[in-house]
């Protein structure tokens, strides 16, 4: 055999250095096969909370494009195009959503992954809350859960903003005396009620550790880049503790969106903290230097990895291509490193994506990084310098350009183009919480608490309405923070892309459920609650929630409206003994189509009352960062580890089985990972509830994750039941 290039450029002998098929025939003949070039590294995605990962398949799309591009991988630039040359393709995924809101059936790790071809270095890492028996008769009538018991990134209501609180109980809905959350709770679909204990993060983020730790026994130098959303930044930064002393820590982290927060005091999250306590017995929410000290641990743990890079010369061997075919701009290694690394490496950074209009990560109760960034202070308190840096995602801001950003500055000039000057930082303006008693006696499950909820009320609106808390806060005043990302090639300002149409406007205003609904469905069903839908005009006699949607928009609607119902039927005491409820079982569980005319008749009307009372409703703009592939094409693909992955296709499909928390049952005995798997089988750990597991072994919490909470400890004012 000869090859070309020569085999020196391929001097690797660990990995194949071709693959392919052939007939031999004894003519002699010549049969080419071609040396794909090698993937640049791992890229790990990991969702957040109440998410199967929405933004997976625009953020793998645009990353595979940009790598491209950032590779010098196009068709016209390489001799051989195509996935079999090495050019990047996203892996495409079956469907997991029937039309009619149910699981899809017989869907497993056999048939998960699409068979078209592909050729991409993304793995999507999937976790959850899932709840056994016991869990679904105390917890059913207060979270969302599928037909199967489960829910991905567990619910809402049960994020949190330091990451000793991983280990903690989850949120407690009572206020004082009567009153609840959900009382003065003025945003609809997001129900605040109790939560259970947050262990469920925990198991996550020590299956990403050992993910990565399968990673490195495969490939020891092998660029693992960690990408998270939301609260799934609380999984991967705890992951990077956990694994810390094995090595299984990522050699680069992207951080979109966290909900993680440097502030010192927040009275509305300590308040809402009061029984949440520690091995000391203090309790309440964590200190502002705790908070400091355990993102400074992080960024430490991470800039270990710095020393990992590649050399130079071996990813140039393997994957450069100085000269494109086309005559563009090629890649090597040392240019790359000069031009996107940060002080010269790729390895061991962390980049931090925020975005000033976050409806979620703003809220009063979370003022998170992934909304205020990091000032030059908080960098320099948090050792921050040559590891960190932050890319800014708003409305008519250029990401790629490095400066300062300035909150006030930026929102004021915006409103003025808006014709909305006089109004404050938010546009819509931040709903607000009142006293509502619909909402109260929906919270309410015991016959005191419903009268007291009428009772009260008008003592409650003197001192809830009077104030009228807005549910987002207002970011400090002269609140600026550096810009110091590497430059990219191509600026570009972001834009929302929603039901398949681009928009400048990245700021979403608004974001009605019914506008999922299939917009090209032509046979509708007056029986079915979606299709009679009918919503108000605007003033220009529009729709104000036509439908939008696609197929899938309505299914993944109908899946979470599923969720909704089986929570709320639970609640009205319309379930079986067991915690199902007829109607929502799904055709997995043999039911059938019919079911009583009563159940029929409330399911209709409520499904109307979800979608009427969300006509108004402001967008959260929390996703709109990753829901976009150019923005993953133009930022994110630049801020990646890159250098030579030699993983086998065996290898990727066993490391995308082992990510997928539903499916990890089917890898090897022998797979440290395998034993994980129990708890989406069973909702337990070791045969224990998951909150004792998370307190021994490998998951208990490492001593770098700081746990001090601000208050000394006392004996609680009441009992938390």
């Amino acid at each position: 055999m000869s090859f070309h290039p020569p085999t020196s450029v391929l001097s690797d002998t660990r990995f194949p250095l071709c693959v392919g098929e052939c007939i031999t025939l004894p003519d002699q003949s010549v049969r080419e096969f071609l040396t794909q070039l090698p993937l640049p590294g791992v890229v790990i995605f990991v969702h957040g909370v109440n998410s199967d990962g929405e933004w997976f398949d625009a953020a793998e799309e645009g990353l595979c494009k940009g790598l491209n591009n950032r590779l010098a991988r196009n068709s016209a630039q390489m001799k051989y195009d195509g996935v079999e040359a090495g050019e990047l393709k996203p892996v495409l995924y079956t469907d997991e959503i029937d039309s009619e809101g149910f699981l899809v059936r017989g869907r497993n790790d056999k048939n998960f992954i699409d068979s078209a071809p592909h050729f991409s270095p993304v793995i999507r890492f999937r976790w959850g809350y899932k709840a056994d028996m016991e869990s679904v008769k105390e917890w059913g009538d207060k979270v969302w859960l599928n037909e199967h018991d489960y829910w991905g990134g567990g619910p809402f209501a049960n994020g949190c903003t330091s990451l000793a609180d991983l280990w903690s109980e989850g949120l407690y809905d009572r206020l004082f005396f009567w009153i609840t959350a959900q009382h003065l709770n003025p945003v609809p679909g997001r129900d605040a009620y109790s939560c259970p204990h947050r262990a469920y993060y925990v198991h996550a983020a020590l299956r990403l550790a050992k993910l990565i730790a399968s990673i490195r026994r495969k490939q020891p130098d092998c660029p693992v880049t960690v990408v998270c959303h939301s609260q799934g930044n609380m999984i991967g930064m705890a992951g990077a503790f956990l694994g810390e002393s094995t090595g299984a820590v990522a050699d680069t982290y992207v951080l979109a969106n966290p909900p993680y927060s440097l502030e010192a005091f927040n009275g509305f999250d300590d308040f809402s903290q009061r029984y949440t306590q520690n091995a000391k017995g203090e309790y309440g929410r964590q200190t502002g230097k705790a908070r400091v000290q355990t993102l400074k641990s992080f960024f430490d743990i991470i800039r270990s990895r710095q020393t990992c890079t590649q050399p130079p010369e071996t990813i140039d061997r393997s994957m450069a291509n100085a000269a494109p075919q086309d005559g563009s701009t090629g890649f090597t290694a040392e240019k790359d490193l000069a031009c996107y690394g940060l002080n010269g490496n790729t390895t061991g950074r962390v980049t931090l994506y925020c975005n000033p209009h976050d409806q979620v990560i703003s809220a009063s109760t979370v003022k998170g990084i992934g909304w205020l960034g990091l000032s030059s202070e908080q960098i320099a308190q948090t050792g921050g310098a040559g590891v960190f840096s932050q890319r800014v995602f708003a409305q008519g801001w250029q990401v790629g350009e490095q400066g300062t950003y300035d909150y006030w500055g930026h929102r004021r000039a915006l409103n003025a183009e808006r014709n909305a000057a006089g109004t404050r930082f938010w546009f819509p303006a931040s709903k607000e919480a009142g006293y509502s008693i619909k909402s109260g006696l929906e919270s309410s499950q015991s016959a005191a608490g419903k009268i007291f909820t009428v009772v009260g009320a008008p003592l409650a609106w003197l001192v809830v309405n009077t104030s009228r808390p807005a549910v987002n806060a207002d970011p400090p005043e002269q609140w600026t923070i550096p810009v110091e990302a590497p430059r990219l090639p191509e600026p570009f300002t972001p834009q929302a892309r929603r039901y398949g149409a681009d928009s400048d406007a990245f700021d979403e205003e608004h974001d009605p459920e019914a506008a999922a609904r299939n917009a090209s469905r032509t046979r509708l069903n007056s029986d079915d609650p979606y299709d009679s839908f009918s919503t108000p005009l605007d003033e220009n006699g529009q729709e104000k929630a036509a439908p939008r949607g696609s197929e899938q928009t309505e299914a993944e609607l109908r899946y979470a409206h599923r969720a909704r119902l089986r929570m709320e039927a639970r609640r009205e005491k319309r379930a079986a003994d067991d915690g199902s409820v007829p109607g929502e079982v799904g055709p997995d569980a043999g039911e059938s189509k019919e079911v009583s005319d009563d159940y029929r008749k409330w399911r209709n009307e409520r499904i109307s009352q979800f979608l009427t009372e969300t006509i108004d409703q402001n967008a959260t703009d929390h996703s709109t960062t990753m829901t976009h592939p150019m923005h993953a094409e133009k930022a994110l693909a630049y801020d990646v580890a890159v250098g030579v992955c030699r993983l086998t296709q065996e290898d990727w499909n066993e490391l995308r089985i082992e990510a997928d928390w539903r499916y990890s049952k089917k890898l090897e005995r022998n797979n440290p990972s395998r034993a994980l798997s129990e708890y989406f089988l069973t909702g337990k750990m070791s045969g224990c509830p998951l909150q004792t597991w998370a307190e021994n072994g490998d998951a208990r919490r490492p001593e770098k994750i700081i746990d001090e909470r601000t208050h000394p400890r006392a004996d609680p004012l009441e009992s938390r039941t």
